[in-house]
Protein backbone atom coordinates (compact mmCIF):
# COMPACT_ATOMS: atom_id res chain seq x y z
CA UNK A 1 0.00 0.00 0.00
CA UNK A 2 1.45 3.11 -0.83
CA UNK A 3 2.09 5.72 1.62
CA UNK A 4 0.42 8.48 -0.12
CA UNK A 5 -2.35 6.50 -1.47
CA UNK A 6 -4.51 5.63 1.47
CA UNK A 7 -6.10 2.86 0.53
CA UNK A 8 -6.28 3.06 -3.19
CA UNK A 9 -5.38 -0.35 -5.00
CA UNK A 10 -1.63 -0.90 -5.43
CA UNK A 11 -0.26 0.82 -8.74
CA UNK A 12 -3.32 3.23 -9.30
CA UNK A 13 -1.78 6.15 -10.97
CA UNK A 14 -2.02 9.19 -9.29
CA UNK A 15 -1.89 11.82 -12.37
CA UNK A 16 -1.29 15.73 -12.07
CA UNK A 17 -2.54 17.47 -9.51
CA UNK A 18 -4.84 20.48 -9.61
CA UNK A 19 -5.35 23.81 -8.02
CA UNK A 20 -6.88 22.07 -4.38
CA UNK A 21 -4.14 19.64 -4.34
CA UNK A 22 -5.94 16.40 -5.59
CA UNK A 23 -5.07 14.00 -7.93
CA UNK A 24 -6.16 14.02 -11.48
CA UNK A 25 -9.75 12.64 -11.72
CA UNK A 26 -9.63 8.81 -12.46
CA UNK A 27 -11.29 7.63 -15.78
CA UNK A 28 -13.90 4.79 -16.01
CA UNK A 29 -14.29 2.28 -13.09
CA UNK A 30 -11.71 2.19 -10.01
CA UNK A 31 -9.24 -0.42 -10.70
CA UNK A 32 -9.97 -2.07 -7.47
CA UNK A 33 -13.90 -2.48 -8.36
CA UNK A 34 -14.12 -5.17 -10.28
CA UNK A 35 -17.22 -6.39 -9.50
CA UNK A 36 -18.79 -9.61 -9.88
CA UNK A 37 -17.77 -12.56 -11.50
CA UNK A 38 -19.71 -13.78 -14.83
CA UNK A 39 -20.64 -16.81 -13.15
CA UNK A 40 -22.83 -15.22 -10.50
CA UNK A 41 -20.03 -16.36 -7.72
CA UNK A 42 -19.11 -13.98 -4.98
CA UNK A 43 -17.80 -10.49 -5.62
CA UNK A 44 -14.24 -9.38 -5.59
CA UNK A 45 -12.78 -10.18 -1.84
CA UNK A 46 -14.97 -13.24 -1.27
CA UNK A 47 -17.59 -10.84 1.04
CA UNK A 48 -20.65 -9.92 -0.10
CA UNK A 49 -23.63 -7.72 1.50
CA UNK A 50 -25.09 -10.21 3.38
CA UNK A 51 -21.81 -12.13 4.88
CA UNK A 52 -22.30 -13.12 8.56
CA UNK A 53 -20.39 -14.78 11.24
CA UNK A 54 -20.50 -18.46 9.84
CA UNK A 55 -19.00 -19.73 6.51
CA UNK A 56 -20.83 -18.66 3.70
CA UNK A 57 -22.85 -21.43 1.57
CA UNK A 58 -21.23 -23.96 -0.29
CA UNK A 59 -17.78 -23.56 1.47
CA UNK A 60 -15.66 -26.68 2.11
CA UNK A 61 -13.51 -27.62 5.05
CA UNK A 62 -11.33 -25.52 4.61
CA UNK A 63 -12.60 -22.08 4.87
CA UNK A 64 -11.30 -20.16 7.68
CA UNK A 65 -13.04 -16.90 9.45
CA UNK A 66 -12.43 -13.24 7.73
CA UNK A 67 -8.61 -12.08 8.49
CA UNK A 68 -8.19 -9.30 11.48
CA UNK A 69 -5.50 -7.74 11.16
CA UNK A 70 -6.53 -4.73 13.04
CA UNK A 71 -9.08 -3.43 14.80
CA UNK A 72 -11.85 -4.80 12.85
CA UNK A 73 -11.91 -8.38 10.82
CA UNK A 74 -11.98 -7.55 7.10
CA UNK A 75 -15.58 -8.31 6.14
CA UNK A 76 -19.19 -6.27 5.99
CA UNK A 77 -19.37 -5.06 9.74
CA UNK A 78 -22.31 -5.23 11.85
CA UNK A 79 -23.38 -1.46 13.87
CA UNK A 80 -22.04 -3.00 17.25
CA UNK A 81 -18.54 -3.46 15.30
CA UNK A 82 -18.58 -0.35 13.99
CA UNK A 83 -18.62 1.44 17.53
CA UNK A 84 -16.58 -0.94 18.92
CA UNK A 85 -14.06 -0.28 16.08
CA UNK A 86 -14.77 3.03 16.67
CA UNK A 87 -13.33 2.53 20.26
CA UNK A 88 -10.12 0.10 19.14
CA UNK A 89 -9.09 3.28 17.19
CA UNK A 90 -8.65 5.41 20.61
CA UNK A 91 -6.71 2.95 21.83
CA UNK A 92 -4.79 1.25 19.15
CA UNK A 93 -3.23 5.13 18.70
CA UNK A 94 -3.65 7.21 21.24
CA UNK A 95 -1.35 9.29 20.76
CA UNK A 96 -2.75 10.52 17.85
CA UNK A 97 -6.77 10.10 18.48
CA UNK A 98 -6.44 11.64 21.87
CA UNK A 99 -3.14 13.46 22.40
CA UNK A 100 -3.03 15.69 19.22
CA UNK A 101 -6.68 16.07 19.87
CA UNK A 102 -5.85 17.32 23.08
CA UNK A 103 -3.49 19.58 21.73
CA UNK A 104 -5.93 21.14 19.51
CA UNK A 105 -9.07 21.43 21.31
CA UNK A 106 -6.60 22.70 24.57
CA UNK A 107 -4.61 24.95 22.07
CA UNK A 108 -8.40 26.27 20.68
CA UNK A 109 -9.55 26.76 24.54
CA UNK A 110 -6.27 28.95 25.73
CA UNK A 111 -6.63 31.05 22.17
CA UNK A 112 -10.44 31.64 23.36
CA UNK A 113 -9.53 33.05 26.44
CA UNK A 114 -6.91 34.92 25.47
CA UNK A 115 -8.18 36.54 22.49
CA UNK A 116 -12.31 36.62 23.57
CA UNK A 117 -11.74 39.76 25.84
CA UNK A 118 -9.73 41.70 23.36
CA UNK A 119 -12.24 41.10 20.36
CA UNK A 120 -15.20 41.68 22.66
CA UNK A 121 -14.23 44.75 24.11
CA UNK A 122 -15.77 46.90 21.82
CA UNK A 123 -19.23 45.00 21.99
CA UNK A 124 -18.70 45.49 25.81
CA UNK A 125 -18.57 48.79 25.82
CA UNK A 126 -21.38 49.32 23.56
CA UNK A 127 -23.55 46.82 26.47
CA UNK A 128 -21.90 49.84 29.39
CA UNK A 129 -23.34 52.58 27.39
CA UNK A 130 -26.34 51.57 26.82
CA UNK A 131 -27.36 48.94 29.33
CA UNK A 132 -25.91 50.09 32.36
CA UNK A 133 -28.65 52.85 32.61
CA UNK A 134 -31.33 49.67 33.64
CA UNK A 135 -29.47 49.15 36.99
CA UNK A 136 -26.79 46.41 35.92
CA UNK A 137 -23.85 46.59 37.33
CA UNK A 138 -20.70 48.08 35.03
CA UNK A 139 -18.71 45.20 35.38
CA UNK A 140 -21.21 42.36 34.85
CA UNK A 141 -22.38 43.64 32.04
CA UNK A 142 -18.75 44.08 30.24
CA UNK A 143 -17.79 40.23 31.06
CA UNK A 144 -21.34 39.08 30.16
CA UNK A 145 -20.99 40.96 26.86
CA UNK A 146 -17.35 40.06 26.84
CA UNK A 147 -18.41 36.01 27.55
CA UNK A 148 -21.41 34.95 25.58
CA UNK A 149 -21.29 37.11 22.41
CA UNK A 150 -19.69 34.59 20.58
CA UNK A 151 -15.96 33.72 19.06
CA UNK A 152 -13.88 36.55 18.34
CA UNK A 153 -12.79 36.07 14.20
CA UNK A 154 -9.30 35.00 15.03
CA UNK A 155 -10.39 32.23 16.88
CA UNK A 156 -13.30 30.99 14.85
CA UNK A 157 -10.74 30.67 11.59
CA UNK A 158 -8.02 28.73 14.00
CA UNK A 159 -10.53 26.49 15.13
CA UNK A 160 -11.81 25.84 11.59
CA UNK A 161 -8.64 25.07 10.09
CA UNK A 162 -7.46 22.91 13.37
CA UNK A 163 -10.17 20.70 13.09
CA UNK A 164 -10.05 20.62 9.35
CA UNK A 165 -6.92 19.34 10.01
CA UNK A 166 -7.38 17.02 13.46
CA UNK A 167 -10.23 15.61 11.41
CA UNK A 168 -7.54 14.43 8.39
CA UNK A 169 -5.26 13.08 11.24
CA UNK A 170 -7.62 10.75 12.40
CA UNK A 171 -9.06 9.55 9.60
CA UNK A 172 -5.61 8.72 8.36
CA UNK A 173 -4.64 7.37 11.67
CA UNK A 174 -8.26 4.87 11.80
CA UNK A 175 -7.14 4.01 7.76
CA UNK A 176 -3.88 2.26 9.79
CA UNK A 177 -5.30 1.00 12.92
CA UNK A 178 -7.59 -0.82 9.98
CA UNK A 179 -4.48 -3.23 8.83
CA UNK A 180 -2.82 -3.37 12.12
CA UNK A 181 -0.38 -0.10 11.37
CA UNK A 182 -0.13 1.92 13.98
CA UNK A 183 1.22 5.62 12.28
CA UNK A 184 2.70 8.58 14.11
CA UNK A 185 1.87 11.94 14.20
CA UNK A 186 4.99 12.97 12.19
CA UNK A 187 4.04 10.92 9.11
CA UNK A 188 0.49 11.43 9.09
CA UNK A 189 1.08 15.34 9.48
CA UNK A 190 3.10 14.61 6.38
CA UNK A 191 0.49 13.31 4.33
CA UNK A 192 -2.16 15.89 5.54
CA UNK A 193 -0.17 18.91 5.05
CA UNK A 194 -0.64 18.60 1.29
CA UNK A 195 -4.10 17.67 1.09
CA UNK A 196 -5.67 20.19 4.17
CA UNK A 197 -6.49 22.71 1.53
CA UNK A 198 -8.36 20.96 -0.10
CA UNK A 199 -10.19 19.62 3.02
CA UNK A 200 -10.37 23.38 4.10
CA UNK A 201 -12.34 23.83 0.54
CA UNK A 202 -14.12 20.79 0.77
CA UNK A 203 -15.37 21.97 4.08
CA UNK A 204 -16.28 25.64 2.50
CA UNK A 205 -18.14 24.31 -0.12
CA UNK A 206 -19.94 21.44 1.74
CA UNK A 207 -21.17 24.27 4.37
CA UNK A 208 -21.94 27.03 1.40
CA UNK A 209 -24.09 24.44 -0.35
CA UNK A 210 -26.13 22.79 2.11
CA UNK A 211 -26.69 26.72 3.49
CA UNK A 212 -27.90 27.47 0.15
CA UNK A 213 -30.56 23.93 0.21
CA UNK A 214 -31.76 25.01 3.09
CA UNK A 215 -32.43 28.39 2.87
CA UNK A 216 -34.11 28.12 -1.25
CA UNK A 217 -37.12 26.78 -0.67
CA UNK A 218 -37.44 28.98 3.37
CA UNK A 219 -37.40 31.53 0.94
CA UNK A 220 -39.77 30.80 -1.27
CA UNK A 221 -42.41 29.82 1.14
CA UNK A 222 -41.50 33.05 3.09
CA UNK A 223 -42.48 35.11 -0.51
CA UNK A 224 -45.86 32.60 -0.26
CA UNK A 225 -46.28 33.79 2.91
CA UNK A 226 -45.78 37.37 2.33
CA UNK A 227 -47.49 37.61 -0.81
CA UNK A 228 -50.57 34.96 -0.36
CA UNK A 229 -53.43 34.77 2.25
CA UNK A 230 -52.57 34.45 5.90
CA UNK A 231 -53.46 30.36 5.48
CA UNK A 232 -51.92 29.87 2.55
CA UNK A 233 -48.68 32.04 3.66
CA UNK A 234 -48.43 29.86 6.67
CA UNK A 235 -48.39 26.60 5.33
CA UNK A 236 -46.05 27.47 2.21
CA UNK A 237 -44.06 28.59 4.94
CA UNK A 238 -44.02 25.41 6.79
CA UNK A 239 -43.57 23.60 3.48
CA UNK A 240 -40.60 25.30 2.85
CA UNK A 241 -38.62 24.94 6.12
CA UNK A 242 -39.84 21.07 5.82
CA UNK A 243 -38.18 20.75 1.84
CA UNK A 244 -35.69 22.81 3.65
CA UNK A 245 -34.71 20.10 6.58
CA UNK A 246 -35.22 17.55 4.85
CA UNK A 247 -32.91 18.10 1.27
CA UNK A 248 -30.38 18.82 3.94
CA UNK A 249 -30.68 15.82 5.52
CA UNK A 250 -30.65 13.47 2.07
CA UNK A 251 -27.31 15.84 1.00
CA UNK A 252 -25.65 15.26 4.64
CA UNK A 253 -25.82 11.93 4.50
CA UNK A 254 -24.86 11.62 0.70
CA UNK A 255 -21.95 13.71 1.73
CA UNK A 256 -21.10 12.03 4.87
CA UNK A 257 -17.69 10.37 3.22
CA UNK A 258 -16.51 13.08 0.98
CA UNK A 259 -13.58 14.13 3.61
CA UNK A 260 -12.51 10.55 4.12
CA UNK A 261 -12.76 9.75 0.25
CA UNK A 262 -10.31 13.62 -0.46
CA UNK A 263 -7.64 11.80 2.09
CA UNK A 264 -7.78 8.18 1.29
CA UNK A 265 -8.45 8.07 -2.33
CA UNK A 266 -7.01 11.39 -2.98
CA UNK A 267 -9.55 12.61 -4.99
CA UNK A 268 -10.50 16.50 -5.95
CA UNK A 269 -13.04 18.87 -4.00
CA UNK A 270 -15.88 17.70 -6.09
CA UNK A 271 -15.16 14.11 -7.01
CA UNK A 272 -15.01 13.53 -3.45
CA UNK A 273 -18.31 14.48 -3.30
CA UNK A 274 -19.94 12.73 -6.33
CA UNK A 275 -17.70 9.50 -4.93
CA UNK A 276 -19.30 9.73 -1.87
CA UNK A 277 -22.74 9.98 -3.14
CA UNK A 278 -21.92 6.91 -5.55
CA UNK A 279 -21.09 5.19 -2.23
CA UNK A 280 -24.01 5.90 -0.61
CA UNK A 281 -26.68 5.38 -2.97
CA UNK A 282 -28.68 2.13 -2.31
CA UNK A 283 -28.11 2.14 1.28
CA UNK A 284 -28.90 5.57 2.23
CA UNK A 285 -30.95 4.46 5.06
CA UNK A 286 -28.41 2.05 6.94
CA UNK A 287 -26.12 5.15 6.38
CA UNK A 288 -28.62 7.63 7.91
CA UNK A 289 -28.79 5.10 10.60
CA UNK A 290 -25.67 4.30 11.63
CA UNK A 291 -24.63 8.30 11.70
CA UNK A 292 -27.82 9.02 13.57
CA UNK A 293 -27.19 6.63 16.19
CA UNK A 294 -23.43 7.76 16.12
CA UNK A 295 -24.89 11.48 16.72
CA UNK A 296 -27.14 10.40 20.31
CA UNK A 297 -24.20 7.96 21.31
CA UNK A 298 -21.75 11.48 20.97
CA UNK A 299 -24.41 13.51 22.40
CA UNK A 300 -25.34 11.13 25.44
CA UNK A 301 -21.53 10.84 26.36
CA UNK A 302 -20.84 14.79 25.96
CA UNK A 303 -23.56 16.09 28.22
CA UNK A 304 -22.50 13.37 30.55
CA UNK A 305 -18.87 15.30 30.23
CA UNK A 306 -20.18 18.55 30.39
CA UNK A 307 -23.19 18.05 33.14
CA UNK A 308 -20.79 18.69 35.83
CA UNK A 309 -19.91 21.56 34.44
CA UNK A 310 -23.44 23.02 34.77
CA UNK A 311 -23.79 21.76 38.20
CA UNK A 312 -20.26 23.79 39.25
CA UNK A 313 -21.12 26.56 37.91
CA UNK A 314 -24.57 26.87 39.32
CA UNK A 315 -22.76 26.55 42.73
CA UNK A 316 -20.26 28.88 41.55
CA UNK A 317 -23.46 31.57 40.50
CA UNK A 318 -25.06 31.03 44.40
CA UNK A 319 -22.43 31.71 46.42
CA UNK A 320 -22.36 35.02 44.44
CA UNK A 321 -22.99 37.37 41.60
CA UNK A 322 -19.96 39.07 39.60
CA UNK A 323 -17.29 39.28 37.49
CA UNK A 324 -15.21 36.56 39.83
CA UNK A 325 -17.76 34.04 39.80
CA UNK A 326 -19.11 34.46 36.65
CA UNK A 327 -15.39 33.69 35.05
CA UNK A 328 -14.80 30.97 37.04
CA UNK A 329 -18.09 29.33 35.98
CA UNK A 330 -17.30 29.80 32.31
CA UNK A 331 -13.73 28.71 33.01
CA UNK A 332 -15.25 25.31 34.01
CA UNK A 333 -17.55 25.03 31.31
CA UNK A 334 -14.89 25.55 28.49
CA UNK A 335 -12.70 23.14 30.27
CA UNK A 336 -15.24 20.15 30.74
CA UNK A 337 -16.35 20.99 27.21
CA UNK A 338 -12.87 20.80 25.57
CA UNK A 339 -12.18 17.31 27.76
CA UNK A 340 -15.73 15.94 26.29
CA UNK A 341 -14.80 17.23 22.91
CA UNK A 342 -10.83 15.34 23.09
CA UNK A 343 -12.60 12.48 23.89
CA UNK A 344 -16.03 12.42 21.52
CA UNK A 345 -14.70 13.74 18.38
CA UNK A 346 -12.49 10.85 17.65
CA UNK A 347 -14.87 8.34 18.56
CA UNK A 348 -17.29 9.86 15.77
CA UNK A 349 -14.13 10.00 13.12
CA UNK A 350 -13.65 6.71 14.27
CA UNK A 351 -16.89 5.49 13.06
CA UNK A 352 -17.34 7.51 9.76
CA UNK A 353 -13.79 6.19 8.32
CA UNK A 354 -15.05 2.33 9.45
CA UNK A 355 -18.27 2.89 7.92
CA UNK A 356 -16.75 3.93 4.51
CA UNK A 357 -14.43 0.95 4.78
CA UNK A 358 -17.67 -1.21 5.49
CA UNK A 359 -19.31 0.41 2.12
CA UNK A 360 -16.14 -0.23 0.22
CA UNK A 361 -16.03 -3.87 1.41
CA UNK A 362 -19.51 -4.83 0.92
CA UNK A 363 -19.75 -2.93 -2.82
CA UNK A 364 -15.95 -3.01 -3.95
CA UNK A 365 -13.77 -6.23 -2.21
CA UNK A 366 -11.82 -3.82 -0.59
CA UNK A 367 -11.33 -6.25 2.07
CA UNK A 368 -8.79 -7.91 -0.82
CA UNK A 369 -6.63 -4.64 -1.05
CA UNK A 370 -6.53 -4.27 2.89
CA UNK A 371 -5.56 -8.11 3.26
CA UNK A 372 -2.39 -7.53 1.20
CA UNK A 373 -1.67 -4.34 2.87
CA UNK A 374 -1.88 -5.96 6.19
CA UNK A 375 0.67 -8.64 5.37
CA UNK A 376 3.11 -5.84 3.46
CA UNK A 377 2.80 -3.56 6.75
CA UNK A 378 6.40 -3.67 8.80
Amino acid sequence: MSQDQGWAAPGRPEGPRGSDGGGQEPSGAPPWSAGPPADGGPAVGGSSAGAGWGPPPGAGPAWSAPQRPGIVPLRPLGVFELFEGGFRAISANPKVMLGVSAVVFGGVAVLSLLLTPLFGGAVAGFFNDTLAGAGAGQGDVAFTATSFTGADPVTTIVSFLATTALTGLLVLSVSGSVVGREIRGGELWHRVKGRLLALVGLSLLQGLLLGLVVLAPVAVGALAFLSGSDGAGAAGLVVGLLAGVVLTVWLYVRWAFAAVVLLLERRRVVDSLRRSSSLVRGTWWRVLGVLLLTTVVAGLAQAVLVGPAALISGVVGALGAGAGPSAVATLVTLLFSTVASILVVPFVSAVTALLYTDLRIRQEGLDVELARAAEASP
